[in-house]
């Protein structure tokens, strides 16, 4: 078993590996070396920035054995700024494929060695803000899908830390009923990277805003032609003191007929893990539950 660090000679292997660790992975579509090569830049140039701020020491360690890829870590370095207390690792990505558990735990016990050397104090998996945009759709953390990896980042002692639950609805069909209060709607479209087009709605009573949907093409996060059809609502939201009155699904199932009227036909939705309200509404709504996501965190004590 060799554990080498990422050059641009990995791209080919490394891409076609984590295109067969993903296959089962809802929303989660075969992406191009080209593109694959962009989540891997950064490791590369030794630039990295996470949410607006500079990140550092991004690493990845692949575990070959016979001359093929049987595992990888993708890691980052977040140094402690203004709005951080403490220097802090990502592990933006774990993969091994299933049976090699040996080239797993080599590429995690690698990653958490160079990120310990770094004296940070925890270690995050899976984090939101540092997914590939190409993984799953946004918000999406650690899949169920990959159990395998969930295992054994469990087995190294971390735990769940947050979560996102992911719901679908395939051939959906709405006919929105009328609004319960006398709303007017402010409708934006925007072209974004899908081939159509997001959409982002607010809902008003006189001149106060109640509401809002946003919904993006599922292009936004890949390139693939089967997911050009797909749409994902990011947000819904209804000020508090007009809650309960039906307007959510008002606006959700008007924002699913805007969609499906310039060719949508696929919906997708998540919510927080623990948001069961949420979930109530949307599996009541006509959605499906299709994967369970979740980010991990190990505390490091001895650091």
């Amino acid at each position: 078993m060799e554990i080498l660090e990422y050059t641009p000679d990995f791209l080919p292997s490394l891409t076609e590996f984590y295109n067969e660790l993903t296959s089962d992975v809802p929303h989660c579509y075969h992406v191009k070396e080209d593109e694959f090569a962009l989540a891997m830049n950064s490791v590369v140039t030794g630039e990295y920035r996470r949410g607006g701020e500079e990140h550092n020491a991004e690493r990845i360690f692949i575990a070959k054995s016979d001359d093929t890829v049987k595992a990888f870590a993708h890691t980052v370095l977040s140094l402690k700024s203004e709005n951080e207390e403490e220097d802090v690792g990502f592990v933006r990505f774990l993969g091994y494929e299933r049976g090699a558990r040996n080239a797993g735990q080599a590429a995690l016990e690698k990653a958490e060695e160079y990120l310990k050397a770094c004296d940070v104090s925890r270690i995050f998996a899976f984090s939101q803000n540092d997914r590939y945009r190409f993984f799953h759709f946004e918000h999406a953390y650690l899949s169920d899908a990959l159990d395998h990896v969930q295992g054994l980042l469990g087995y190294n002692g971390y735990r769940r830390s947050d979560g996102e639950v992911f719901l679908d609805w395939e051939n959906y069909e709405v006919t929105p009923m009328k609004a319960s209060i006398p709303i007017t709607l402010n409708v934006e479209w925007k072209d974004g990277q899908g081939q159509r087009p997001n959409i982002h709605i607010d809902a008003y009573l006189d001149d106060k805003k109640v509401g809002e949907c946003d919904t993006l093409s599922c292009g936004e996060f890949s390139s693939h032609p089967d997911v050009q059809d797909w749409l994902h609502t990011v947000w819904l939201g209804i000020e508090e003191e007009f809650q309960g009155q039906g307007l959510g699904r008002y606006l959700l199932e008007y924002t699913l007929q805007e969609m499906h009227n310039v060719g949508y036909r696929h919906a997708a939705i998540s919510t927080n893990w623990e948001n069961y309200r949420a979930l109530l509404f949307y599996s009541n709504c006509g959605y499906r539950v299709v994967d369970w996501t979740y980010e991990y965190e190990k505390v490091l004590a001895d650091v």
